[in-house]
């Protein structure tokens, strides 16, 4: 199986790039979608955007880049220029229920288990030693950092991030866009647009546009 790796400066390219060798699928093509030179010096072969007419546009695409707002942009970048379809990129280490259900662009790193009945958006990205409970709803691009952990019967919304080693107790919502700080312990649910930290969690920010917005 062939995939192009879209928008490589961040260093999350190389854990993605781990899962793909691991899976055993080949990486076509490393696509840099920015004027610069900011990207890993081993990674071969590099598609400059001036380039990128030469791609097969029926081979899928990955973006390994963590933050929300950021797959979400290049999402319809990559669309623009005419893609067909976006890769599920699942490390072959994760433990994933058969009743678990995603649409596209899903990026699981290794380690991760996820529960029975849970369902997944688009350009989900769930890091490496994640573990989500069951009955879950994980809407479109959310993130997870290392080490999550999720209760049964959750809700995440659009765009949330969840930083590394949160837990999130069950039957708990998470608003769209929201952000939940490393270690925090999360009671209450939490409105969209906020931060929350601590343990327990609580909101120290409101009216944020996103991680990184």
């Amino acid at each position: 199986m062939d995939v192009y790796f879209y928008g490589i400066a961040s260093s999350y390219v190389s854990d993605s790039l781990e899962s793909a060798l691991r899976a055993k699928i080949n990486v076509k093509g490393f696509i840099h979608n920015q004027d610069n030179d900011k990207y890993l010096a081993s990674l071969k072969p590099i598609i400059v955007l001036k380039d990128i007419e030469s791609c097969d546009k029926s081979i899928p695409v990955v973006i390994p880049l963590i933050t929300p707002s950021y797959r979400k942009k290049i999402e319809q970048e990559i669309i623009n220029y005419g893609f067909k379809s976006f890769f599920n990129l699942i490390d072959p280490t994760s433990i994933i229920s058969s009743t678990v259900k995603w649409k596209y662009g899903l990026n699981v790193n290794a380690g991760v288990v996820i529960g029975s009945n849970t369902q997944i958006g688009k350009h989900v990205l769930i890091n490496r030693s994640v573990s989500i409970g069951h009955d879950n709803i994980v809407e479109d691009y959310v993130s997870f950092g290392p080490g999550c952990v999720l209760g049964g019967h959750v809700k995440l919304g659009q765009g949330a991030f969840i930083g590394l080693n949160a837990s999130i107790l069950p039957k708990i919502n998470i608003g769209s866009n929201s952000i939940v700080g490393s270690g925090a312990v999360v009671t209450k649910d939490v409105p969209s647009n906020s931060i929350v930290a601590g343990n327990p969690a609580k909101v120290i920010k409101t009216g944020i546009a996103g991680y990184n917005i």
